[in-house]
């Protein structure tokens, strides 16, 4: 207990330090930053219970979904196409670089796809686990150190691109209602429920998300109107969890494999800015910071996160992501998969 409790008062006090110098998205990075440089230099006792993180998540979650509204749902069905292409696009290019990774860090054909393609690390590492000739550490150091550099960049980047005033937004009345409500709470729990037992990836987030659009495409009502400080501590909890993720990663990595995936991410991080800002020229009644969002292959909640402090479109940039998460999990990752365990059974 006493170890939570200081953790949790590094934690907090980061984050209030971060907000009072004006940093973007204090509450996730100031945690994140600081508890990652003690948990790597320091021999300070650090600890992090996993429902936080799950608290975090559903709190997320449900912040998200309450921007889902029927008009939202509905134009996901016009972005399809675009979805697609996004998703091929990066995900092609991450394969590319995944074979870029194997010449320059000289790693095995499997563990360099598993962990240059950007499908969520804990999904990733599962898949992994079940090739033998993948490296299950590199591909968790790859997926862990992506998601830190996308989180850490492309906040910073959004800071300076042009994002939506408050009355652009879509405003919503909030009409509060007790059968609505304790509908998504039941509900909610359900999905919950169900996610769990067939191994859906990412349920924390995805359930309240699910339920929220739901509900609210249903009765037409807006349910949540979450305040400022419970967000806040939602990015607490999550980046607590992000900040002692990597664990003492320098007695695991050489300069070479550091090299290797640095180059990896940046590039794929370009690459995305590069497909952003197509889709930026060739629809233009969005903006480039929604694509940009949309295309960093970060995790969702974190991104989702940046789009709500950044002005920019959550419902639109949650689906870009929900349909490449769902792309790389149920087709792209279980195909590589297959082919390699052929060509090793081969070789």
């Amino acid at each position: 207990m006493k170890v939570f409790l200081k953790t949790a008062g590094i934690a907090f006090a980061s984050g209030w330090l971060f907000y009072e110098v004006g940093m973007f998205l204090p509450w996730l990075l100031g945690p994140m930053f600081v508890l990652l440089l003690l948990n790597q230099f320091t021999a300070i006792k650090l600890h992090w219970p996993k429902i936080l993180r799950t608290t975090g998540l559903v709190l997320l979650g449900v912040q998200i979904g309450s921007s889902f509204t029927k008009d939202a749902v509905v134009l996901m069905w016009f972005d399809l196409p675009y979805m697609a292409f996004m998703t091929f696009t990066i995900v092609a290019l991450s394969l590319l670089l995944g074979l870029l990774f194997k010449r320059m860090a000289n790693e095995s054909l499997a563990t360099s796809l598993l962990g240059s393609i950007p499908g969520g690390l804990s999904q990733m590492v599962v898949i992994a686990e079940e090739v033998d000739s993948a490296n299950v550490t590199v591909v968790t150091m790859m997926q862990t150190i992506r998601i830190f550099m996308v989180v850490s960049i492309v906040p910073f980047f959004a800071v300076f691109l042009v994002g939506r005033e408050a009355s652009e937004l879509t405003q919503q009345t909030f009409l509060f209602s007790w059968m609505p409500f304790l509908a998504v709470i039941f509900a909610g729990l359900g999905v919950y429920w169900l996610m769990k037992k067939i191994g859906f990836p990412a349920a924390e987030v995805l359930a309240p998300i699910f339920t929220m659009a739901l509900v609210q495409t249903v009765t037409g009502q807006y349910l949540i109107q979450m305040p400022y400080w419970l967000v806040a501590l939602a990015q607490v909890f999550i980046g607590a969890n992000l900040g002692l993720q990597m664990e003492q990663v320098r007695e695991k990595m050489n300069w070479r494999m550091g090299m290797a995936i640095v180059v990896n991410n940046v590039l794929l991080i370009g690459f995305s800015v590069l497909i952003a800002y197509l889709l930026a020229v060739w629809l233009p009644e969005y903006i480039f910071l929604d694509f940009f969002l949309s295309a960093a292959p970060g995790g969702m909640a974190e991104m989702a996160i940046t789009a709500l402090a950044a002005g920019a479109d959550v419902a639109l940039i949650t689906s870009f992501h929900l349909f490449r998460l769902f792309f790389i999990l149920l087709m792209a990752a279980p195909i590589i998969a297959f082919v390699v365990k052929k060509l090793d059974a081969k070789t």
